[in-house]
């Protein structure tokens, strides 16, 4: 339980220190995602685990990227 308890304050603390780089992540992982889905399905080289595998990633990033904007939604409004 601590040890889940003090990854998740690194793990947050490491996203904080990366928010300044988000201009920069973004596209990359987007660039790298193109690649993914060029190299899986180019003249069926992909098999069918790969695809699944891909397009797992894509919703979790897309997700990832999605969450400055739905955290509000989620935690309600603010203020008293």
């Amino acid at each position: 339980m601590l040890l889940s308890v003090g990854l998740g304050v690194t793990g947050g603390a490491l996203a904080a220190r990366l928010a300044g780089w988000q201009i920069y992540l973004v596209p990359i992982s987007a660039g790298f995602l193109g690649l993914g889905f060029y190299l899986t399905y180019r003249k069926g080289f992909g098999r069918r685990r790969d695809r699944v595998i891909l397009w797992v990633a894509t919703a979790v990033t897309v997700f990832f990227w999605a969450l400055p904007y739905l955290f509000p939604l989620l935690i309600g409004p603010r203020g008293g």
